[in-house]
């Protein structure tokens, strides 16, 4: 190897090097960059002149994440499975479903609550972000609930209903195989909630505008793999990227 492919190649892995020590902070409509690890106090402060930001909603997430692509993965291989033994109804759900998740946006979500004023008086809640590629979340307050599962097209967004619990949100959908004694309910705060329907021990449930709501299939003794369709698909749910 010549010297001047050997000079190029070093020039290269350094400027390689000082992108990887940086911390890139993207969003829907814009891209922060800091040339070293940086407290989420400093990334917030170009946001706060927006007096209309929901902050329960505001997620921060770390990009890739192979974990959730390994996850669509298997979700995707066993749908095609179960679309071979279902009838045309189901089969066609299925196949709704599955190019729902193709066009998700995947990140690993960071485990810590997004709150300007928060960050900015107590520093639990202002962490260090080390150098890497962050996606981050943030605007007005939701006007829609998103819905995946058994209703029929795999995923809608309905507006969000003020002073309603769960249930009075299945009323005008049409379900296709829904299990329906229980919802599992992702809040815009990342909080995840299994909220039974019937019983006397149903809860009053509401759902936080920008919620997602996973309507789950209904298993039987005889084929197992509806239960795991409904594990795989909550799982792949908190690697969503909210838009």
């Amino acid at each position: 190897m010549s010297l001047r492919n050997i000079l190029a190649l070093m020039v290269l892995a350094a400027a390689s090097a000082d992108a990887a020590a940086q911390v890139v902070i993207n969003s829907a409509t814009q891209r922060w960059q800091y040339p070293e690890s940086v407290r989420l106090e400093t990334v917030l402060v170009p946001l706060v002149t927006n007096a209309d930001i929901y902050w329960p909603a505001a997620v921060l997430y770390q990009l890739p994440s192979p974990t959730a692509e390994s996850l669509r993965e298997q979700l995707l291989r066993l749908l095609a499975e179960l679309q071979v033994e279902s009838d045309a109804t189901e089969q066609q759900l299925l196949q709704q479903l599955a190019t729902e998740l193709k066009s998700w946006r995947l990140a690993q979500p960071l485990p810590f609550t997004i709150d300007f004023d928060r960050a900015r008086l107590d520093l639990a809640a202002n962490p260090l972000l080390l150098p890497g590629e962050y996606y981050l979340t943030v605007g007005s307050r939701p006007q829609q609930l998103y819905m995946i599962g058994a209703v029929k097209g795999a995923a809608k967004s309905v507006p969000h209903r003020a002073a309603t619990p769960l249930q009075g949100y299945l009323t005008d959908l049409e379900l296709v195989r829904a299990d329906l004694n229980h919802l599992i309910l992702l809040q815009a705060d990342r909080r995840l909630l299994t909220v039974a329907l019937t019983g006397a021990n149903a809860p009053y449930q509401e759902a936080q505008p920008g919620a997602l709501m996973i309507i789950p299939f209904k298993a039987s003794l005889l084929n197992r793999r509806y239960q795991l369709l409904n594990q795989l698909l909550v799982e792949l749910a908190q690697y969503r990227v909210a838009v």
